[in-house]
């Protein structure tokens, strides 16, 4: 076999390991942020729940949680539906994010996206919300999308002052290297290292990450 033939596929390898680590590890991240972010969203619609308006909404929020509990996917989506229009302050952004988890879990990674991106698109959410949206919804397609597509949905993310500036740069290096793009996935990586204000878990990650394809 041939040196280059040899380095083609170890660099394949290494490719695979690294979008690996990132699936085993991203995956929790998100789910965490999303749980900030519901949670800070249902602080904003009690405030208001003993309302009528209020009351309604939430009552139909939680008949989707017990379809959901019961494991009663089409039900939930249904009774979602009813609520996808409310102008009830944070039920926007709880319901967004409840579909589109609904329908990843049941394999419609198409309309998970959907859901975030219209929620990303909405001028009247707040900006961290609509971004987080992005976020995840990248993070959904990260399998399937190029790097073009994920370079136009990440890079308003890593700007500088963004609250999701490090995890958007993680997720953008895993497609940099995912589609041969090493150097461009590396140099992120590397920014993330060397960032003083990088969290350090962010650091260990990046140091992790970029070790896999040295």
């Amino acid at each position: 076999m041939s040196e280059e033939f040899i380095r083609e596929v170890d660099e394949d390898l290494r490719h695979k390991q690294l979008t690996s680590f990132w699936k085993k590890f991203g995956p929790y991240l998100i789910t965490f942020l999303v749980g900030i972010v519901l949670f800070v969203a249902g602080n904003v619609t009690l405030k208001n729940y003993n309302e009528s308006k209020y009351a309604k909404v939430a009552e139909l929020y939680g008949k989707a949680e017990q379809s959901v509990i019961a494991n009663d996917m089409d039900e939930a989506l249904k009774t979602l539906d009813q609520l996808t229009t409310t102008d009830v302050d944070g039920y926007q952004i709880l319901v967004a994010f409840k579909q589109a988890d609904i329908d990843l879990n049941v394999g419609n990674k198409d309309k998970a996206v959907a859901a975030l991106d219209k929620l990303a698109s909405a001028s009247d959410v707040e900006m961290v919300f609509r971004d987080l949206a992005r976020l995840k919804a990248a993070m959904i397609m990260l399998d399937t999308a190029t790097y073009e597509d994920m370079q136009k949905r990440l890079a308003p993310l890593t700007i500088e002052g963004n609250t999701w500036k490090y995890m958007a740069k993680e997720l953008l290096a895993m497609s940099a290297i995912a589609a041969g793009k090493v150097e461009d996935g590396k140099k992120l990586l590397v920014e993330l290292e060397q960032d003083l204000e990088a969290p350090q878990d962010v650091k260990r990650r990046a140091k992790d990450f970029k070790s896999v394809i040295e």
